[in-house]
Protein backbone atom coordinates (compact mmCIF):
# COMPACT_ATOMS: atom_id res chain seq x y z
CA UNK A 1 0.00 0.00 0.00
CA UNK A 2 1.39 3.39 -0.97
CA UNK A 3 1.54 5.82 1.94
CA UNK A 4 1.05 9.58 1.81
CA UNK A 5 2.57 12.16 4.13
CA UNK A 6 0.56 14.28 6.53
CA UNK A 7 0.13 17.90 5.57
CA UNK A 8 2.68 20.17 7.19
CA UNK A 9 5.25 17.42 7.80
CA UNK A 10 8.53 17.61 5.87
CA UNK A 11 8.71 15.19 2.91
CA UNK A 12 11.54 12.95 1.77
CA UNK A 13 13.36 14.93 -0.93
CA UNK A 14 16.42 12.71 -1.35
CA UNK A 15 17.41 12.01 -4.97
CA UNK A 16 17.02 8.24 -5.61
CA UNK A 17 19.68 8.11 -8.32
CA UNK A 18 22.28 9.61 -5.97
CA UNK A 19 22.39 6.55 -3.71
CA UNK A 20 25.31 4.34 -4.74
CA UNK A 21 26.44 0.99 -3.35
CA UNK A 22 30.18 0.34 -3.25
CA UNK A 23 32.09 -2.92 -3.46
CA UNK A 24 32.15 -3.11 0.33
CA UNK A 25 28.35 -3.08 0.42
CA UNK A 26 28.12 0.40 1.90
CA UNK A 27 25.55 2.74 0.40
CA UNK A 28 26.75 6.30 -0.06
CA UNK A 29 25.00 9.59 -0.72
CA UNK A 30 26.58 13.00 -1.41
CA UNK A 31 27.82 14.66 1.80
CA UNK A 32 26.45 11.82 3.97
CA UNK A 33 28.53 10.25 6.74
CA UNK A 34 28.78 6.56 7.60
CA UNK A 35 27.95 5.29 11.07
CA UNK A 36 27.31 2.14 13.08
CA UNK A 37 24.85 1.37 15.85
CA UNK A 38 26.01 -1.11 18.46
CA UNK A 39 25.02 -2.80 21.69
CA UNK A 40 26.17 -5.75 23.77
CA UNK A 41 24.90 -8.02 20.97
CA UNK A 42 27.85 -7.02 18.76
CA UNK A 43 30.28 -8.48 21.31
CA UNK A 44 33.90 -7.37 21.38
CA UNK A 45 34.52 -4.60 18.83
CA UNK A 46 37.86 -3.60 17.33
CA UNK A 47 37.11 0.11 17.30
CA UNK A 48 40.33 1.09 15.57
CA UNK A 49 39.43 -1.25 12.72
CA UNK A 50 36.00 0.39 12.57
CA UNK A 51 37.58 3.83 12.28
CA UNK A 52 40.17 2.63 9.75
CA UNK A 53 37.37 1.25 7.57
CA UNK A 54 35.96 4.76 7.16
CA UNK A 55 33.21 4.88 9.77
CA UNK A 56 32.65 8.42 11.06
CA UNK A 57 30.40 7.95 14.09
CA UNK A 58 28.79 5.41 16.39
CA UNK A 59 25.38 5.37 18.07
CA UNK A 60 25.81 3.27 21.20
CA UNK A 61 23.10 1.69 23.32
CA UNK A 62 23.03 3.00 26.88
CA UNK A 63 20.43 0.57 28.16
CA UNK A 64 16.88 -0.67 27.82
CA UNK A 65 13.59 -1.17 29.60
CA UNK A 66 12.42 -4.77 29.85
CA UNK A 67 9.25 -5.60 27.96
CA UNK A 68 7.82 -7.93 30.63
CA UNK A 69 8.60 -6.46 34.07
CA UNK A 70 9.47 -2.97 32.86
CA UNK A 71 12.73 -2.54 34.78
CA UNK A 72 15.48 -0.31 33.37
CA UNK A 73 18.64 -2.28 32.62
CA UNK A 74 22.11 -1.12 31.52
CA UNK A 75 23.76 -2.31 28.34
CA UNK A 76 26.70 -4.15 29.86
CA UNK A 77 29.05 -3.08 27.05
CA UNK A 78 28.08 0.60 27.14
CA UNK A 79 31.15 1.91 28.94
CA UNK A 80 33.51 -0.30 26.95
CA UNK A 81 31.96 0.74 23.64
CA UNK A 82 31.95 4.44 24.49
CA UNK A 83 35.58 4.44 25.55
CA UNK A 84 36.65 2.35 22.55
CA UNK A 85 34.82 4.48 19.99
CA UNK A 86 36.11 7.74 21.46
CA UNK A 87 39.68 6.46 21.70
CA UNK A 88 39.50 5.53 18.00
CA UNK A 89 38.48 9.09 17.16
CA UNK A 90 34.82 8.47 16.34
CA UNK A 91 32.04 10.88 17.21
CA UNK A 92 29.42 9.27 19.44
CA UNK A 93 25.72 9.41 20.09
CA UNK A 94 23.61 7.08 22.21
CA UNK A 95 20.24 5.38 22.20
CA UNK A 96 17.90 3.91 24.77
CA UNK A 97 15.62 0.99 23.89
CA UNK A 98 12.35 2.16 25.41
CA UNK A 99 9.31 0.24 26.48
CA UNK A 100 7.76 3.20 28.25
CA UNK A 101 4.00 3.02 28.74
CA UNK A 102 3.61 6.33 30.57
CA UNK A 103 5.11 9.80 30.47
CA UNK A 104 6.60 9.14 33.89
CA UNK A 105 8.46 6.10 32.56
CA UNK A 106 9.76 8.17 29.63
CA UNK A 107 11.05 10.72 32.15
CA UNK A 108 12.81 7.93 34.08
CA UNK A 109 14.47 6.74 30.88
CA UNK A 110 15.68 10.22 29.94
CA UNK A 111 17.03 10.79 33.45
CA UNK A 112 18.85 7.46 33.31
CA UNK A 113 20.46 8.28 29.98
CA UNK A 114 21.50 11.81 30.97
CA UNK A 115 23.18 10.51 34.09
CA UNK A 116 24.97 7.73 32.16
CA UNK A 117 26.45 10.05 29.53
CA UNK A 118 27.29 13.14 31.60
CA UNK A 119 31.03 12.35 31.69
CA UNK A 120 31.33 11.58 27.96
CA UNK A 121 31.64 14.05 25.04
CA UNK A 122 28.42 13.05 23.29
CA UNK A 123 28.12 15.23 20.18
CA UNK A 124 25.73 13.12 18.12
CA UNK A 125 22.03 12.57 18.92
CA UNK A 126 20.53 10.99 22.03
CA UNK A 127 17.87 8.66 20.68
CA UNK A 128 14.48 7.46 21.88
CA UNK A 129 14.12 3.97 20.37
CA UNK A 130 10.62 2.59 21.02
CA UNK A 131 9.78 -0.69 19.24
CA UNK A 132 7.02 -3.27 19.42
CA UNK A 133 8.15 -6.72 20.57
CA UNK A 134 7.54 -9.31 17.84
CA UNK A 135 6.32 -12.76 18.82
CA UNK A 136 6.32 -12.09 22.56
CA UNK A 137 3.76 -10.99 25.09
CA UNK A 138 4.80 -7.54 26.24
CA UNK A 139 3.43 -4.98 28.67
CA UNK A 140 3.44 -2.52 25.74
CA UNK A 141 1.25 -4.55 23.36
CA UNK A 142 -1.84 -2.37 23.70
CA UNK A 143 -0.23 1.06 23.83
CA UNK A 144 -1.89 3.69 21.64
CA UNK A 145 -0.15 6.05 19.26
CA UNK A 146 -1.07 9.14 21.25
CA UNK A 147 0.62 7.76 24.37
CA UNK A 148 3.69 6.67 22.39
CA UNK A 149 4.00 10.15 20.94
CA UNK A 150 3.71 11.70 24.40
CA UNK A 151 6.49 9.43 25.66
CA UNK A 152 8.76 10.31 22.74
CA UNK A 153 8.18 14.04 23.19
CA UNK A 154 8.80 13.86 26.93
CA UNK A 155 12.09 12.00 26.46
CA UNK A 156 13.25 14.36 23.70
CA UNK A 157 12.41 17.53 25.61
CA UNK A 158 14.38 16.37 28.65
CA UNK A 159 17.32 15.47 26.41
CA UNK A 160 17.18 18.90 24.81
CA UNK A 161 17.00 20.57 28.21
CA UNK A 162 20.10 18.60 29.17
CA UNK A 163 22.04 20.19 26.32
CA UNK A 164 21.94 17.33 23.82
CA UNK A 165 20.31 16.80 20.41
CA UNK A 166 17.22 14.54 20.62
CA UNK A 167 16.27 12.05 17.93
CA UNK A 168 13.40 9.56 17.49
CA UNK A 169 13.91 6.09 16.00
CA UNK A 170 10.91 4.62 14.24
CA UNK A 171 10.35 1.64 11.97
CA UNK A 172 7.73 1.62 9.22
CA UNK A 173 4.71 0.61 11.32
CA UNK A 174 5.51 2.90 14.24
CA UNK A 175 6.33 5.81 11.92
CA UNK A 176 3.19 5.60 9.79
CA UNK A 177 0.60 4.10 12.11
CA UNK A 178 1.52 5.15 15.66
CA UNK A 179 3.61 8.31 15.94
CA UNK A 180 2.03 11.71 15.31
CA UNK A 181 4.68 12.98 12.91
CA UNK A 182 3.52 16.56 13.25
CA UNK A 183 4.09 16.45 16.99
CA UNK A 184 7.60 15.04 16.51
CA UNK A 185 8.66 17.34 13.69
CA UNK A 186 11.03 19.34 15.92
CA UNK A 187 13.29 16.32 16.50
CA UNK A 188 15.73 14.48 14.28
CA UNK A 189 14.54 11.17 12.90
CA UNK A 190 16.19 7.77 12.39
CA UNK A 191 14.55 5.34 9.99
CA UNK A 192 15.53 1.68 9.36
CA UNK A 193 14.93 0.15 5.93
CA UNK A 194 17.35 -2.58 4.99
CA UNK A 195 18.77 -2.94 1.50
CA UNK A 196 20.84 -5.66 -0.13
CA UNK A 197 22.58 -6.35 -3.44
CA UNK A 198 19.26 -7.79 -4.65
CA UNK A 199 17.25 -4.67 -3.83
CA UNK A 200 15.77 -2.99 -6.89
CA UNK A 201 16.12 0.46 -5.34
CA UNK A 202 18.93 1.59 -3.09
CA UNK A 203 17.06 4.64 -1.81
CA UNK A 204 14.83 4.77 1.29
CA UNK A 205 11.12 4.78 0.48
CA UNK A 206 9.76 6.55 3.57
CA UNK A 207 7.59 9.48 2.45
CA UNK A 208 8.80 11.63 5.35
CA UNK A 209 12.17 13.32 5.69
CA UNK A 210 14.74 11.32 7.66
CA UNK A 211 18.02 12.55 9.11
CA UNK A 212 19.59 9.13 9.70
CA UNK A 213 18.89 6.12 7.49
CA UNK A 214 19.85 2.64 8.70
CA UNK A 215 20.23 0.61 5.51
CA UNK A 216 21.72 -2.59 6.89
CA UNK A 217 21.57 -4.83 9.95
CA UNK A 218 25.18 -5.92 9.41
Amino acid sequence: MEMTALDGVERNTYIPQAFVQGENGWISYPDALQGVDVSVYQGEIDWQAVADAGVDFAIIRVGYRGYSQGAIQPDTNFQKNMEGALKAGLDVGVYFFSQATTVREAEEEADYVLEAIRNYPVTYPVVFDWEFIDGQQARTDEIEGERMTECAKTFCELVRAGGYTPMVYGGTYVTYMKYDQGALADYLSWYPEYKSEKSEKLCPTLVYHMDYWQYSSK
